[in-house]
C-alpha cells in the first residue's frame, strides 16, 4: 500500500508541511470564502469558474469540506453552500471579536423601544452579508431573519448602510442619500409586504463594520422613515460605534441624539 509521503523535519524535531498540503490547505479556504460571499446554493461548475480552478479539483474539495461538516449539498440543485460548522466558526469570530456582546443590550433596547425584529450584520466578503444577532418581534406575520443568513449587500438595507461608507464606494452616486443621511431603506426587495431601515456601525478607525437595523411590515417602516424609529435606528448604531471606540457618528446629521462618550459605553 503506498502511504502519504513523509513531511519534512525542521531542526527542532518539529514536522513541516509540504508544499502540497500548504497548497491543499489554500484551495479550502477558497472554496470556503467564495461559499461565504454567495447567499444560494452554488454548482461545481460556477463555483470551479469562479476560482479559476478545473472542475475535478474543486469537487475534490467540496467533498472533503462537505464530509467535515464546513459545507453542506442542497439536494433540490445539487449545489453547495457554507455548512453548519463554517456557521459556528463565523459566530465563534464574532463572539472573539466582541461585536455581538458589545451589541446585544442595544439591540434589546432597539427592540423595546421600536417594537420591530432587530438585526445586526456584518460583512461577509465584498458583496454580502452574514446576520449574526436577531431579536425577533411577535406579531400575526412573524418577519424571521436567522442569523447565520448570507445575503447580497446591495439587496438588503443592512448591507447597503455598510456599502456606502466603504472608502472603493464613495464615488458611487447610488449611495450618495445612504451617506448623506446615513441610513438606508429597503422596502419589498426581498420579501413582498416586508420593509428594513438600517444605520452603519463603525470601529475606532472610522470602517464601516457591521450594521443594526429594524425589519417589519411597510406600513410600520416606510420611505421616508418615521422620524422617531430612525432616531432609534441611529442611535443603537452610535451607542455600539461608540462601544467600538468610534467617533465617526459625532458628525453625523438627524433627529437623534447622539450620546458618545469619549471613552465608549459600557457593556
Amino acid at each position: 500500500m503506498i502511504g502519504s509521503p513523509p513531511m519534512a523535519v525542521n531542526e527542532t524535531g518539529d514536522e513541516q508541511p509540504g508544499a502540497a498540503s500548504v497548497q491543499a490547505v489554500g484551495v479550502a479556504f477558497a472554496v470556503l470564502e467564495s461559499l461565504s460571499q454567495t447567499p444560494d446554493a452554488i454548482g461545481t461548475s460556477d463555483l470551479a469558474r469562479r476560482l479559476g480552478m478545473t472542475k475535478a479539483r474543486v469537487h475534490r474539495h467540496l467533498s472533503t469540506l462537505r464530509l467535515l461538516g464546513f459545507v453542506e449539498k442542497d439536494s433540490a440543485t445539487d449545489g453547495y453552500r457554507l455548512g453548519w460548522k463554517s456557521y459556528k466558526l463565523g459566530m465563534a469570530v464574532a463572539e472573539n471579536f466582541g461585536l455581538r456582546r458589545i451589541a446585544h443590550r442595544h439591540l434589546l433596547r432597539l427592540h423595546k423601544d421600536s417594537g420591530q425584529t432587530v438585526a445586526l450584520a456584518m460583512p461577509a466578503g465584498p458583496d454580502a452579508i452574514t446576520v449574526i444577532e436577531t431579536i425577533e418581534a411577535p406579531g400575526v406575520v412573524a418577519i424571521t431573519v436567522k442569523p447565520g443568513s448570507v445575503i447580497p449587500a446591495p439587496t438588503a438595507a443592512l448591507g447597503r448602510a455598510i456599502l456606502a461608507f466603504r472608502d472603493n464606494t464613495q464615488e458611487e452616486a447610488s449611495f450618495q442619500s445612504i451617506r448623506d443621511h446615513w441610513y438606508a431603506v429597503a422596502i419589498n426587495e426581498r420579501i413582498p409586504g416586508v420593509a428594513a431601515l438600517a444605520a452603519p456601525v463603525f470601529d475606532d478607525s472610522g470602517r464601516p463594520v457591521a450594521s443594526v437595523g429594524v425589519i417589519g411590515s411597510q406600513a410600520h417602516v416606510t420611505q421616508p422613515p418615521r422620524q422617531d424609529l430612525l432616531a432609534q435606528v441611529q442611535e443603537a448604531a452610535s451607542r455600539i460605534s461608540s462601544a467600538l471606540r468610534s467617533t465617526r457618528w459625532r458628525s453625523a446629521p438627524g433627529p437623534h441624539q447622539h450620546r458618545q462618550r469619549s471613552t465608549g459605553d459600557k457593556t
